[in-house]
């Protein structure tokens, strides 16, 4: 049965309410209610692993943007960089034909999912936010094409002469419906393993390998969104394995037509996305089960209390190059935080334009309690990333457009952080430089991109908002890419979307014509 969903604002305001509700410990760890561990002070990742090990070499690109990621990614992901091939979006609940070429089929972006999982041939690793229960729930889909791939590796072992493993790591994120339990995803997932014929213990499969876990920590959690197959392919993007992003016409009549955007990349980047998932990984704790569980009694003889096992990297030679597209991988997270700054001095460093296409764009924690401030969110009390984008519009002309999501929670921070940049570039006769709209389908907007001067762009978890910065920012996953092709594609999309985008109006408790 389909968890009850509540309204996306209410939801969000319970999170907030129940992530600040538990005390922490002098090592910044306590758990109160169970489940909700705070993780403040973690350990920096493996950095040489997120390198792939020192095994490929990257030579320093010339473009002024990919320079920037270069350098700042040196040691930590730039040698990953080159030899890599966009192979494409991923649109959810469906792409539309004025800018894509995916079909719009009954589960949308999902069946898209399902049929590239099942090319794995070694190695698939999984991790997402949210897994929603219920037999329509597109995590009953993922299910099956994992036990499709079960059943080949047991059907055909020589097209899997290393046997397949199959990890899969959910966030410890609350979710709708299930406020008090961060380990409900983890244990949708199991139960749609379960229905999908997968045994979560005591597989007598040769060569099959499954692993289940669930990310320790609660505040912060685990925002990434990433699928590796074989060391050598990575999706991200913003989507999570739920409802929200079905199509309103999927079967079951669940969808809730939330609109989300990945980017599915092959080359030598994936090893990086590998060594990200494994550091998460690391932070985790897996599936133990006493005996073999049924769907009914999947809590009562399984907990996600045990220690993961080691992860191992098994790299002995440099990650082919399978094309000529420059990518750049930024992950983050509490202990990790220089994708921050990297984002920063990319919106910092535009010259003519930033397309936004965002769920989230907030100021500081501060800006909470000036919402209803004529002003809105003033400089101080904004985001680097906003700071440098006025830094731009300021020095440069630049024009910042944003897609934004309409929530009526959240549209609050979003037209605080609005008023906030147009008072501070009204003097200046600049304010016309910030133009944004609301997302014009009813479903609403969940993707997290950006487009710079039309030459680099970023797709992935990290939403432009105080919950993805800073020390108590959630773990996140993007990647950046020059890719002519794949840069005017989304510019294409930002282009569509952006003309049957509505007007930004303010709600009658705000000050009048705001933003």
């Amino acid at each position: 049965m389909a968890a009850p969903r509540v309204p996306r604002p209410l939801a969000w305001a319970l999170a907030l309410l129940i992530l600040f509700m538990g005390p922490s410990s002098d090592a910044g760890a306590g758990v109160f209610p169970a489940g909700f561990e705070l993780g403040l002070r973690l350990p920096p990742p493996d950095r040489g692993a997120l390198n792939g090990l020192g095994l490929n070499v990257c030579p320093p690109p010339e473009a002024p943007l990919d320079r920037l990621l270069y350098d700042r990614l040196t040691g930590e992901g730039a040698a990953l960089s080159c030899g890599n091939r966009v192979e494409g979006f991923l649109h959810f609940p469906q792409a539309d034909p004025a800018y894509s070429a995916q079909p719009r089929t009954p589960h949308g972006g999902f069946d898209e999912l399902e049929a590239a999982l099942g090319e794995t041939r070694h190695d698939l690793l999984i991790a997402n936010m949210i897994w929603d229960d219920g037999p329509d729930a597109p995590g009953a889909g993922v299910a099956r094409a994992i036990a499709a791939l079960r059943r080949d590796v047991a059907e055909y072992p020589g097209r899997h002469p290393d046997g397949l493993t199959v990890r899969i790591l959910l966030g410890n994120s609350i979710r709708l419906g299930d406020l008090l339990d961060p380990t409900a995803s983890a244990y949708s997932a199991a139960r749609h393993l379960l229905a999908a014929g997968v045994p979560l213990t005591g597989d007598t499969v040769p060569g099959w390998r499954l692993e289940l876990a669930n990310y320790a920590y609660a505040l912060p959690h685990s925002h990434v969104k990433l699928v590796v197959q074989d060391g050598e392919r990575v999706l991200t993007g913003g989507f999570n394995i739920s409802f929200f992003h079905l199509p309103a016409g999927a079967p079951g009549g669940h969808g809730l037509d939330l609109t989300d955007l990945g980017i599915w990349v092959r080359g030598p980047v994936a090893r990086h996305a590998a060594a990200a998932f494994r550091d998460t990984w690391d932070l985790s704790r897996r599936l133990t089960c006493r005996a073999e569980p049924t769907p009914d009694t999947l809590r009562r003889e399984c907990a996600f209390t045990s220690p993961t096992l080691p992860l191992p990297l098994a790299w002995s030679a440099p990650s082919p190059a399978v094309g000529e597209a420059r990518v750049y991988p930024l992950y983050r997270r509490n202990g990790y935080a220089g994708a921050d700054d990297a984002v920063t001095a990319l919106f910092g460093a535009a010259q003519r334009s930033i397309d936004v296409m965002q769920s989230q764009v907030s100021g500081t924690l501060g800006c909470l309690g000036l919402l209803e401030e004529e002003g809105g969110c003033p400089p101080e009390w904004q985001l680097p990333v906003w700071r440098a984008a006025a830094a731009a519009i300021r020095e440069r002309g630049v024009t910042l457009r944003l897609l934004l999501d309409y929530d009526p929670l959240l549209q609050a921070e979003t037209l605080a952080l609005l008023r906030g940049l147009k008072a501070e570039l009204a003097p200046l006769g600049l304010q016309g430089h910030v133009q944004a709209r609301w997302y014009g389908t009813a479903g609403g907007l969940h993707t997290k991109a950006a487009l710079i001067d039309g030459q680099m762009l970023t797709v992935g978890s990290q939403n432009l908002h105080y919950s993805s910065f800073g020390p108590l920012g959630l773990a996140e996953y993007t990647l950046a890419t020059s890719d002519p092709g794949t840069t005017s594609e989304y510019g294409r999309m930002f282009a569509f979307e952006w003309a049957r985008a509505g007007t930004i109006r303010a709600p009658w408790w705000l000050p009048a014509g705001a933003p």
